[in-house]
């Protein structure tokens, strides 16, 4: 380098992401410097963890951290008809090899949070302020930002990760985010007390009630008492409604099912309404020159199988791990190691986003109401629900038996029909 560097890596962004590349940096002997926007604690959706994110913990070194701060546990998810009279548990202990069968519903300020704290006691520095802007040279990297006091600062590095979340500093300069299309959805949500919740270990559960319109509503439970409760619906659905408002929008998608009605029938609402929208979108590339993209920078798909946090923290890791071998410590061809990054993440997204769409596919959804024990397809679905984003071959196949299940339920009533057109037709019926 011709110039003095402030540090090798500069992480933009201290949420998961970021948190978990920063912990990564710091710990592999690198100099990492995280820019971060806000002052922690701060609100943040996104409450439900998989249990396989307990590795990621492992090898970041905060399952200790995790587990004194009281969270939740969950242990599984319930899928409800919109009636309430239909229910199908995915039950993670059914897996015998996720150990641990649980994870944990997490106040996303309170989490990250620890995860900051946890990258800055790896040797991460934490510097607040927004980042402006960037410049790649063939040298390394310079990035304005404004810091707390309002004061213009910059500093230099080798290579940036950018973990800013939907606000995506790189991706969007970069022309590189792509937006989903086939996946335009809003959800409307706050939190509630009161909610009622099922006895013993089944109670820090996630509750997904199925909407009419392939919509879908979210109860997750949280500690003191509190549970987040969101509603799921088509973007154009929910763009014709709108006059309303938030709080409209919402009532009306609680009073359309009679399960969730019975749910919040006694609850309180603490604190207001809030709407996210145009949240599902991809990158074309996660990496370039001197820059890579991680978490919900790169891409999000969607809040039903609560993927994002999970897909976060391992991405992070993998752009810090992509991040010295291509330009902090360069091990053989760096457009190598850029591309087996890009098709990690590609792989990944596209995995997913195979049950996502398949969620609001009416064919598909009845299969997921109506899960089968055969050939082990239950057990290979609890898995990806659990966060198994890499599954065996066999696994595969498995998976392979229950798409091609939902493909012949369009034809043929292979199981009840719950979630489609005539599901709703027959709600509607006296």
């Amino acid at each position: 380098m011709q110039r003095t560097l402030d540090c090798d890596v500069v992480v933009v962004g201290g949420g998961p992401a970021g948190a978990a590349a920063a912990a990564r940096l710091a710990q592999k002997g690198r100099s990492v410097l995280v820019l971060e926007g806000e002052r922690f604690p701060r609100f943040h959706i996104g409450e439900s963890l998989l249990p396989l994110g307990d590795k990621v913990f492992g090898q970041l070194g905060c399952r200790d951290r995790l587990a004194k701060a009281g969270f939740v546990q969950k242990f599984g998810a319930r899928l409800v008809s919109p009636c309430g009279t239909h229910t199908v548990l995915f039950d993670f202990a059914s897996q015998s090899n996720i150990d641990p069968p649980w994870t944990f519903q997490v106040h996303r300020a309170e989490f990250d949070a620890i995860l900051l704290e946890h990258a800055k006691a790896s040797g991460a520095k934490v510097v607040f302020g927004r980042a402006r802007d960037y410049h790649c040279s063939a040298d390394g990297v310079s990035i304005d930002f404004t810091d707390e006091a309002g004061r213009s600062e910059t500093v230099r590095c080798k290579a940036v990760i950018d973990a800013s979340g939907r606000t995506g500093l790189v991706a969007r300069r970069e022309g590189v985010r792509i937006v989903d299309q086939e996946l335009r959805k809003a959800a409307v949500y706050a939190h509630f007390r009161k909610v009622p919740a099922e006895p013993g270990q089944r109670a820090g559960d996630t509750v997904l009630v199925s909407l009419p319109k392939l919509g879908w509503m979210w109860f997750i439970p949280l500690k003191n008492g509190i549970t987040s409760v969101g509603a799921v619906l088509d973007l154009t659905d929910y763009q014709s409604r709108t006059k309303g408002g938030a709080a409209a929008i919402f009532a009306e998608s609680v009073a359309a099912v009679p399960a969730a009605a019975r749910l919040l029938a006694a609850a309180e609402r603490v604190g207001e309404f809030s709407v996210e929208s145009g949240f599902s979108y991809r990158a074309r590339t996660y990496s370039g020159d001197r820059w890579l993209l991680a978490g919900d920078a790169g891409s999000f798909l969607d809040p039903v199988f609560s993927t994002g946090v999970l897909m976060a923290l391992r991405g992070g890791i993998e752009a810090a791990d992509a991040a010295v071998a291509a330009f902090v410590q360069p091990r053989g061809n760096r457009a190598a190691v850029l591309r087996r990054f890009d098709a990690r993440l590609h792989r990944r997204y596209y995995f997913v986003r195979r049950f996502v769409t398949g969620f609001y596919d009416p064919h598909t959804r009845d299969i997921f109401f109506a899960p089968r024990p055969l050939f082990g397809m239950t057990r290979a679905v609890t898995k990806v629900l659990a966060g198994g984003f890499d599954p065996s071959l066999i696994d595969r196949l498995r998976l392979e038996l229950f798409f091609l299940v939902g493909r012949l339920q369009r034809r043929y009533d292979l199981v009840p029909r719950r979630c489609g057109a005539r599901a709703a037709l027959a709600m509607e019926r006296p």
